[in-house]
């Protein structure tokens, strides 16, 4: 079986989404510690994108960045969103100005407005909202309302005929193996929760494969490792006369301007 687990992001970038829908099974790890920026392989920093998304201006890439309130070292589960600032209204006054004259923006601006209005304790409720909105969007659902918006109900659609290879979605912490990974390093983590699904292939990308991953370990444990390799193919975007085509955006940017199947067809590469 093959698995992934990464981060829960807000509104991803397409490379999230091909890779989760490339896989059997996706763990959200969102018993992960909360970083607001990582050290990447080549020694740049940049954003983690836990707390921000990469959408498109006449000006070129902007990141929104969702404000957050907590001590240090706690995982993105625990990390509280500060909404004493007005960041809710920012965000959804950009979306508007970003995507106002796209293709779908009256089909897509209502249900993203929707999810941001609703208020979420955590930093990881709102992450996993806009992940299931991105899924049922690409699964081809018409009319993402927030009732829809549960593990229960995406994953009764996953478990039907559709055109990716995903068949469920699970949270890191509700496994039963979290409340052991205190002692734990990252690699003993991933193998703990490997055990536990009975998963036998890790799809991960290239930053994990550089950054952390035991190779002699995973075979120790007859686990595969298999590194995404997904290019994102050029489609319609706003502003392209003014900035160019600016590739690997927020699920936001591809779904506002393509049709479902051209989407599809660029998830899965």
């Amino acid at each position: 079986m093959r698995y992934t687990g990464i981060q829960p992001q807000y509104f991803p970038r397409l490379h999230y989404f091909a890779r989760i829908l490339a896989a059997d099974l996706f763990c959200v790890r969102d018993d992960v510690q909360f970083v607001r920026r990582h050290k990447y392989p080549d020694g740049k920093n940049g954003p983690s994108y836990q707390a921000h998304s990469p959408i498109k201006l006449s000006s070129g890439i902007y990141f929104q960045a969702v404000p957050i309130s907590h001590g240090s070292l706690t995982s993105i589960d625990e990390t509280n969103i500060n909404y004493k600032e007005n960041w809710t209204n920012s965000h959804i006054y950009t979306l508007k100005t970003a995507y106002g004259r796209a293709p779908n923006f009256a089909v897509i601006f209502p249900e993203v407005k929707s999810v941001l209005e609703k208020k979420y304790e955590t930093l990881a409720q709102l992450n996993l909202k806009t992940i299931l909105w991105g899924v049922l969007r690409l699964l081809g659902e018409s009319n993402v309302t927030d009732d829809k918006l549960t593990l229960d109900y995406v994953n009764d659609k996953l478990s039907r005929p559709h055109g990716f290879r995903l068949k469920e979605i699970k949270l890191a912490i509700k496994l039963k193996v979290t409340k052991k990974f205190k002692n734990m390093t990252a690699n003993e983590k991933i193998i703990a929760i490997f055990k536990e699904l009975g998963a036998t292939e890790d799809y991960c990308g290239g930053t994990a494969m550089t950054a952390y991953v035991d190779k002699a370990l995973f075979d120790r444990n007859n686990i595969k490792i298999t590194v995404q390799d997904w290019k994102c193919q050029k489609y319609p975007q706003q502003f392209d006369k003014k900035v160019g085509f600016i590739p690997n955006l927020a699920i936001i940017d591809l779904l506002m301007n393509v049709p479902h199947e051209v989407a599809v067809k660029i998830i899965n590469g």
